[in-house]
């Protein structure tokens, strides 16, 4: 997928709160979400593009467990929000109650659409009878990307008890690819927002998905279900899944913050435990990342763009490659974005770019925040397909600095048997 050069527009960035699995008001995974959506209700308006619940909202799926989070939207009412369902939203094999949470928080802008759907095999004869069932699906436009959300849930029929089943149906594989199609013609990143890996559909429907985003250059893919932060890339698509709020063993909760600039992926995880600044390079992009070869400036610089997420205007934004001298960005706007040039050679490795809040006392590691990458080469060959596309087979490991510990550790991989 093709799309415009980074530029003095912000780039796209979305925030992703990862699974909740809520059940009763005084969870922890509860105060943690209501915390969450306090947090970043309290960004200016403009710095980021909305915030994304990737399914598994309710852990059996109840209208008690979406009470939760309704109340907690409802403090919020300006929150902009995308949001999926998980197999945990259909745990008992129903859907009412997410249908009713989906109705007061997206049907208004993008209403379910009702499909005839293939049931459960009744015989060893005849065809699969079908039933008209509500799904959950839509794309929406920000700039230069084509944001895609897909309902990996209904259409399947999987529940507590018989095991997971992801689909999408026809109708949705046919509207995904007309999705990703346009896309393409109309010069836009293309962004899919799904509850797990594609490797995880229906074995026909993966591999129909895995090389529809492989062959059209699908550039993110962004992921729940794990519960465990990772990052993976196949040298045309980034697949990033974040942590979950509820039933989690990958460290501090928080969320992840994921950005689109220029048609190149930048991705982090913010604790919720941290102080203001929070910083994320959006420009150049990390080697680990990259899909195409990026140039230097003719004077030997490399033109660098942040993000800084804050509740107050940073003091000082700055840049530097390996351990040089600090350079001064400077703000691009109103909205967090940071823009300046640094000086890059052959031998430099990594660049930094560091934000201290107005309350920083001078010492200690609250109100100051860097993000570390280490920017691609000028030439990035062009990738092999891969043996699993669509699937954890290219994941990066650990990247400490961008707060995934590679470990795999979640109910759904190496983790406890929640």
């Amino acid at each position: 997928m093709t799309a415009d050069a980074p530029g003095s527009a912000r780039p796209f960035l979305f925030l992703h709160v990862g699974d909740q699995h809520l059940t009763v008001a005084g969870a922890r995974n509860a105060h943690d979400l209501d915390a969450i959506l306090a947090q970043v209700a309290g960004l200016p308006q403009g710095s980021y593009d909305f915030v994304y619940l990737p399914g598994d909202i309710a852990e059996n799926g109840l209208a008690s467990e979406y009470a939760l989070i309704d109340a907690g939207l409802r403090r919020h009412p300006a929150l902009p929000l995308h949001l999926i369902p998980g197999d945990h939203d259909r745990q008992y094999g129903t859907m009412d109650d997410f249908d009713a949470f989906h109705g007061a928080h997206m049907a208004p802008r993008h209403p379910p659409i009702t499909n005839d759907l293939d049931r459960p095999p009744t015989g060893p004869e005849g065809p699969p009878p079908r039933e008209a069932i509500r799904q959950y699906y839509h794309a929406e436009t920000y700039g230069a990307v084509r944001a895609v959300f897909l309902d990996m849930i209904s259409a399947g029929y999987g529940q507590k008890g018989q095991g997971l089943d992801f689909r999408l149906g026809r109708e949705q594989m046919e509207w995904l690819s007309g999705e990703i199609d346009n896309a393409r013609r109309e010069a836009k990143t293309c962004a899919v927002f799904m509850h797990s890996y594609p490797e995880d559909l229906e074995k026909k429907e993966a591999a129909e998905v895995a090389g529809l985003f492989w062959s059209e250059r699908v550039r993110l893919v962004e992921m729940g279900h794990t519960h465990y932060n990772e990052l993976a890339h196949d040298g045309r698509t980034t697949y990033a899944a974040a942590r979950s709020v509820g039933q989690n063993e990958d460290g501090s909760v928080g969320y992840a913050v994921g950005a689109l600039d220029g048609g190149e992926a930048a991705w982090r995880f913010r604790a919720l435990d941290r102080t203001w600044p929070f910083v994320l390079i959006t420009a150049p992009v990390d080697r680990r990342l990259a899909t195409r070869s990026q140039h230097l400036h003719a004077d030997g610089t490399v033109a660098v763009r942040a993000m800084v997420l804050s509740d107050k205007a940073p003091t000082v934004c700055r840049c530097r490659a390996d351990d040089g001298p600090w350079r001064p960005m400077a703000a691009a706007g109103p909205d967090g974005l940071f823009e300046g040039r640094v000086e890059w050679s052959l031998g430099s490795r990594r660049l930094e770019v560091q934000a201290i809040h107005p309350d920083w006392p001078g010492f200690g590691p609250d109100f100051i925040d860097s993000d570390v990458i280490e920017p691609a080469g000028r030439a990035v060959p062009e990738p092999e397909r891969p043996t699993r596309p669509g699937s954890d087979a290219c994941s990066l490991g650990a990247w400490l600095e961008k707060g995934v510990r590679g470990d795999q550790l979640g109910p759904n991989r190496a983790g406890r048997d929640w």
